[in-house]
C-alpha cells in the first residue's frame, strides 16, 4: 500500500486512494488493530477525537445552533455566495464551508489512522526490518528518478503526464521539491537506524568496530540507498527539508548517548559526514544550494511570515470550530491582503497554523493531545528497549521530528504518501514488542 501510494503520484489524485482504501480494508481483516492499549491510550484516544472533530464539522445543524457555534461560517457564506444575505432559512448547514473537501479529509484521516493502527499491531510480531528495507529500496528508486525527471521534463510526471498545476515543478512522483524532500527526511534516519542496528547486532560487547560487518550484500544496498537519499535531498534544494534533516541528526545523536561509547559515536558521525560529502559531490549544485540558503531570511522566512500574519485573523474568527478541514484556500481569499493578482495564498505554509484555521479548538486540542500522547509512548518505548531494535525506533523518532520541523514551514504531510510514511514511522517507534535478536 505504501509503494502504491508513493508511485501513484504520491496519492495526490483522488482516484489513487481507492486501491489504498481497499488495501486498508483488507489489512483491518488480516491484522485487526489493537487500539488504546496500555502505554498508547492517550495518543489513540486523542487521534480518535481528532477524526471525530472532522466528522462533527460535517453534521448538518439547524439555524440557531449553527449561529451559536459557527457564526463565522455563516458570515463567510453571506459574503462569498450571492443570495444568502438575509435568507435565514439558508443559514442551516454544517460547520464546514466546503463539504466535499472536508469529507475527503475525513476519508483520508480514517484510512491513515487505520493504516497506523494495523501497522503497529503487525509490528508486535514481525515486519519492522522488512518494512524498513522496503522503504529504503523505494527511496533509492525515487531519488534518482525524481532528479532525472525534474532536470529533463520539469512539468511532467514520469516524463509523460502533464501536471494539473501549470506552475508546478515536478519531482516524480511528487508535485514539488518540498513534498519530495519530506519523504527523504523521514526515510533517511529510519534507514540509518536500521544500518546501525545491523552492525550492533553482529558485535559482541567490548569488541571493536569491524567495517566488514557492514559490507555484506544487504549492508551495501542500505549504504547505496542512504547515499542516493542524501543526494536527492541536497539536489532538491528544499531549505525546509534540509532543516528537518539537521534536526533529525541532532535528535539521533542525543538518543545515542548512553547506547554508544565515544568511539562508536565518532564512527557514526564520520560516516554521516562522508555520505554527505559524497552526496554533495555527485548530486548537488553547491553554488545554487548556497544561493538558496542565502535567501532564507529575505525570501523564505519573510514570505512565510507575511502569509502567517494574513492567516491569523482567519484563525481568530474561526477559533471555536474552524472553517472546515480542506477549506483554507477558498476562505483565505477574503483574508488575503496581498494586492498582487499574481500571488494567491493556497495554504498557510505552516501545518499547525492551518489546523487551527480549519479546525479551531475543536480539532486543535485533540491534535495537540495526540502529539503529546504519541511522544510519551515513543519516549517510553525508547527508554525500555535494550535490543538492536532501539536503533530502528530511534531512526523512526528522528524521522518524525524531521517532518515536524519541516512542517513549521510547509504542508507536506497532507500528501498521502508522506502521511502513510509518517504512520509507518510512528508505528515502528511506538509499537510494543518483546526481545528481538540479530537484525538482518
Amino acid at each position: 500500500m505504501l509503494a502504491w501510494t508513493l508511485f501513484a503520484f504520491a496519492g495526490i489524485y483522488r482516484w489513487t486512494t481507492v486501491p489504498l482504501a481497499l488495501g486498508v480494508a483488507g489489512l483491518v481483516v488480516l491484522v485487526p488493530p489493537r487500539i488504546a492499549s496500555r502505554g498508547a491510550r492517550l495518543g489513540d484516544l486523542a487521534l480518535i477525537a481528532a477524526v471525530g472533530a472532522i466528522a462533527v464539522q460535517l453534521i448538518p445543524l439547524p439555524v440557531g445552533l449553527r449561529l451559536a457555534v459557527a457564526p463565522s461560517s455563516i458570515a463567510y457564506e453571506q459574503v462569498a455566495r450571492v443570495g444568502l444575505i438575509g435568507a435565514a432559512s439558508q443559514t442551516a448547514g454544517p460547520i464546514t464551508v466546503n463539504r466535499e473537501a472536508t469529507t475527503f479529509a475525513l476519508f483520508m484521516a480514517i484510512l491513515t489512522l487505520l493504516f497506523y493502527w494495523c501497522a503497529r499491531t503487525a509490528f508486535r510480531r514481525s515486519g519492522v526490518r522488512a518494512t524498513i528495507r522496503a522503504v529504503a529500496i523505494m527511496s533509492a528508486i525515487v531519488a534518482p528518478l525524481a532528479l532525472i525527471q525534474h532536470t529533463s521534463a520539469p512539468r511532467s510526471f514520469y516524463f509523460l503526464w502533464r501536471s494539473h498545476v501549470s506552475s508546478a515543478l515536478v519531482y516524480t512522483p511528487f508535485i514539488n521539491r518540498n513534498d519530495f524532500a519530506s519523504w527523504l527526511v523521514m526515510a533517511l534516519p529510519l534507514t540509518g537506524g536500521y544500518a546501525i542496528a545491523r552492525i550492533q547486532s553482529r558485535r559482541r560487547t567490548g569488541e571493536p568496530f569491524d567495517p566488514e560487518s557492514a559490507l555484506d550484500d544487504k549492508g551495501l544496498v542500505i549504504g547505496a540507498a542512504l547515499l542516493m537519499m542524501l543526494a536527492g535531498l541536497l539536489a532538491s534544494m528544499s531549505r525546509s527539508g534540509i532543516a528537518g534533516a539537521a534536526a533529525s541528526l541532532m535528535l539521533f545523536v542525543v538518543l545515542s548517548r548512553g547506547r554508544m561509547n565515544r568511539k562508536w559515536t565518532t564512527w557514526m558521525l564520520a560516516g554521516t559526514a562522508a555520505l554527505i560529502a559524497l552526496a554533495a559531490l555527485y548530486a548537488a549544485n553547491l553554488g545554487a544550494l548556497t544561493a538558496r540558503f542565502s535567501g532564507v531570511v529575505s525570501e523564505g522566512f519573510t514570505g512565510r511570515l507575511a502569509i502567517w500574519r494574513q492567516t491569523w485573523p482567519m484563525v481568530v474568527n474561526f477559533w471555536p470550530v474552524g472553517s472546515g478541514v480542506g477549506s483554507y484556500e477558498q476562505v483565505m481569499v477574503l483574508y488575503q491582503t496581498t494586492t498582487s493578482r499574481l500571488f494567491h495564498i493556497s495554504h498557510a505554509d505552516n501545518e499547525y497554523l492551518q489546523i487551527l484555521a480549519e479546525g479551531g479548538a475543536l480539532l486543535g486540542v485533540p491534535v495537540a493531545l495526540a502529539i503529546i500522547g504519541c511522544s510519551r509512548t515513543i519516549a517510553m518505548r525508547l527508554g525500555t528497549d535494550r535490543t538492536p531494535l532501539f536503533w530502528m525506533r530511534a531512526g523512526a523518532a528522528s524521522g518524525i521530528l524531521a517532518a515536524t520541523v519541516q512542517n513549521l514551514f510547509e504542508m507536506t504531510l497532507r500528501v498521502p504518501a508522506n502521511a502513510l510514511l509518517l504512520a509507518i514511522l510512528t508505528a515502528i517507534a511506538s509499537h510494543d514488542s518483546g526481545s528481538r535478536g540479530r537484525v538482518e
